[in-house]
């Protein structure tokens, strides 16, 4: 199977669909992991705290989800993540899922490769198996895009069922709610403070060059088509937290992505600054852009002229991912500063 080009759809609204999902999962097969110092998991399956011996606490509290209010345990440890999405979302709050969505965990850096890796395949990237998950024993299920009834079913009948769809909702608002589902509020705050310091960092450490510059991110769509990635793109949306000033005609993109032929590559001629999505170290420039700009019209651009073209981590789909790829930028940044 070739390498897949894209990460997740970024909070889109619409309905969801399993062919294009699994072309936006590159982070899943691509993406450098984050340093164990920026994320909040460790060794185990969980590593929160346990409630104190002879704790009142209750054993179960009801929490809002897409299908309404579920009951789930106080403190889940045994979470299966029934598709990709949540997967590293879990690891992000300290969790190690008993069992998730695809596999290739192996390939997504240190950190989350060496968390998942081991972790038993429940299914495929978007379609759960039933049988497997209720190998796994879970004590929760979490399921992240929209879900049909009839397999909902099937899942309650093995454990407590969450269904909270990533495609509707923010890096933030991801955090958030995992934070209040998992009863892992502090870790959630915590993250949510890394990411919001990271990126202010980010932006205030490189005002200048960020004042200079405006920048356009482009992905491979096919063997002869670009795509340019607006505001509401997951990625982007990181980028403008850091202070990115996109160029047109992504500044002005309505829809998440626009598609073009390689002939129409002249769009791009306003970008001071192009951003490609990155290999599995993070750095190098996937093979995948070589379609792209092996062309003629490329090597044209002023920005690659002036070899201002930087490979960047894509596919953001949970904070902790966006902390990375707030960290790539604080070193393009610091590297474009001194070109």
């Amino acid at each position: 199977m070739p390498q897949l080009l894209l990460d997740r759809p970024a909070f889109t609204r619409t309905a969801f669909d399993p062919v294009a999902a699994l072309r936006r999962r590159s982070l899943l097969i691509g993406g450098a992991g984050l340093g164990a110092g920026i994320l909040l998991g460790g060794c185990g399956t969980d590593d929160g705290e346990p409630a104190a011996s002879g704790s009142s606490a209750p054993a179960e509290r009801q929490v809002q989800t897409d299908q309404g209010p579920v009951t789930v345990p106080a403190n889940p440890s045994k979470v299966v993540a029934a598709d990709y999405y949540g997967a590293f979302a879990l690891v992000d709050l300290g969790l190690i899922p008993v069992g998730v969505g695809g596999g290739n965990y192996e390939t997504t850096g240190a950190y989350y490769g060496d968390k998942l890796k081991s972790v038993p395949v429940t299914g495929d990237y978007t379609e759960p198996d039933v049988e497997k998950i209720a190998a796994a024993g879970p004590d929760l299920i979490l399921r992240t895009i929209d879900t049909p009834a009839a397999l909902y079913e099937q899942l309650t009948a093995i454990a407590p069922t969450v269904v909270i769809s990533f495609q509707k909702l923010s890096l933030l608002e991801v955090a958030n709610r995992l934070g209040e589902v998992l009863g892992r509020t502090e870790q959630a705050t915590a993250l949510l403070d890394s990411y919001d310091q990271k990126t202010k960092g980010v932006a205030q450490k490189h005002a200048e060059a960020l004042a200079k510059y405006t920048f356009s991110f482009v992905q491979v769509a096919s063997d002869t088509t670009f795509w340019t990635l607006g505001p509401a793109w997951t990625d982007t949306t990181v980028l403008l937290d850091c202070g990115v000033r996109l160029a047109e005609p992504s500044k002005s993109q309505t829809e998440q992505t626009e598609e073009y032929s390689f002939e129409k590559v002249g769009v791009l001629a306003d970008s001071g600054v192009l951003l490609i999505p990155a290999g599995p170290d993070g750095v190098t420039a996937s093979p995948d852009n070589a379609a792209l700009t092996g062309t003629a019209a490329w090597k044209n651009l002023a920005a690659v002229k002036a070899n201002h073209v930087y490979p960047i981590v894509s596919g953001a789909s949970s904070l902790g991912t966006g902390i990375q790829l707030a960290e790539r930028m604080d070193t393009v940044l610091t590297q474009l500063a001194t070109a």
